[in-house]
C-alpha cells in the first residue's frame, strides 16, 4: 500500500505543476539553441575563441540552474513549502558548484560505461566459449550480444542514474554538504519505489522514445510535407515524454529523500 501510495503521489505530482512544465519544457528549447549556436562558431581568431568559451559557459550554467532548480522545486513541494519557483531556482544558483561537481562525477561515470561499448564484439564471444558444451548449444551467439547490450544499457540509464542523481539532488539544496550526507543518499537509493519509477521513467523516456523517432511513413504514399509534419509530431510527443520521465523522477528523488528530524523534546519545552 506504501509503494502504491508513493508511486501514484509523484507520477500526480509530476503532472500537476504547470509552471514546472512551461519552464523546463521552453528552457530546453533555449538551451538547445545556444548549444547549436556554440556549434556554428568557428573559433579562428581570439575572439572567437573568447565567444566559444563564453557560449559553453552559458550553456553549461543554464543547464545546471534549469535542472538543479527543478530539483529543489520538488523537494520544496514535498516539504511543504509554497515558495514558488523563485526561491528553488535561487538555491540552486547558490549551490551550482556543487551541483557542477555532482554532474561532472555523473558524466565521468558514464564515460568509463561508454567504454564497454568497446569490448561488445569480443567479450560476448569469450564468455560464451568458456560455457560448457551443454549450455552453447542452448545460448547463442546473438543471444549473448543481446544480453552483452543489455547490461550496458541497465549500467548506463539505470544503474549509475540511480546511485548518483540523488547526490545531485542534496548538492541541489545543501551544496558541498550535500557530498557528506551519506544518510540522506542511502535512504533514496534503498527506496524500492525510486527504482521502480527510474526503470518505468527510462523505457518512457529513452526505449520507448526511440522506437517512436524509428516510425516511418509508407514510402510509396508520403510526400515530403507529410513526413515533415509527422516528423515534428513525432519530435513533440517524444520531448514531452521525455521531460515527464524526468519530472517523475525528480518528484520521487524529493519524496524519497528525508524530511528534516523534528524538533526533540526538550527544544519543545524550551520553545
Amino acid at each position: 500500500m506504501k509503494l502504491w501510495k508513493s508511486l501514484s503521489a509523484t507520477f500526480v505530482s509530476a503532472l500537476h505543476h504547470p509552471r514546472l512544465w512551461l519552464l523546463q519544457f521552453f528552457g530546453n528549447v533555449l538551451l538547445a539553441l545556444i548549444f547549436i549556436w556554440w556549434l556554428r562558431v568557428d573559433p579562428d581568431t581570439g575572439w572567437d575563441v573568447f565567444l566559444n568559451v563564453l557560449i559553453a559557459l552559458i550553456f553549461l550554467a543554464g543547464a545546471l540552474l534549469l535542472h538543479g532548480g527543478t530539483l529543489n522545486y520538488c523537494s520544496d513541494v514535498y516539504e511543504g513549502k509554497d515558495g514558488g519557483l523563485k526561491p528553488a531556482f535561487r538555491n540552486a544558483l547558490r549551490h551550482l558548484p556543487a551541483i557542477a561537481v555532482s554532474v561532472a562525477i555523473f558524466y565521468v561515470l558514464l564515460y568509463f560505461t561508454d567504454k564497454l561499448d568497446n569490448y561488445q564484439y569480443q567479450l560476448p564471444g569469450y564468455l560464451r566459449s568458456e560455457f560448457p558444451a551443454w549450455l552453447r548449444r542452448r545460448i547463442s551467439e546473438p543471444a549473448m550480444d543481446n544480453l552483452y547490450d543489455g547490461l550496458v544499457f541497465v549500467i548506463h540509464w539505470i544503474v549509475i542514474p540511480g546511485l548518483v542523481l540523488p547526490l545531485c539532488l542534496l548538492c541541489a539544496r545543501t551544496g558541498f554538504r550535500g557530498f557528506i550526507s551519506l544518510r540522506a543518499w542511502w535512504r533514496t537509493v534503498r527506496d524500492l519505489a525510486f527504482w521502480i519509477v527510474l526503470i518505468v521513467a527510462v523505457l518512457i523516456g529513452v526505449y520507448c522514445t526511440g522506437k517512436i523517432m524509428q516510425w516511418k511513413l509508407d514510402p510509396k504514399t508520403a510526400t515530403l510535407g507529410a513526413e515533415k509534419v509527422w516528423l515534428a509530431f513525432r519530435l513533440l510527443v517524444v520531448y514531452l515524454m521525455a521531460l515527464f520521465s524526468w519530472l517523475w523522477v525528480c518528484s520521487m528523488m524529493a519524496r524519497a529523500r528525508p524530511q528534516p528530524d523534528p524538533p526533540a523534546a526538550s527544544e519543545k519545552v524550551a520553545a
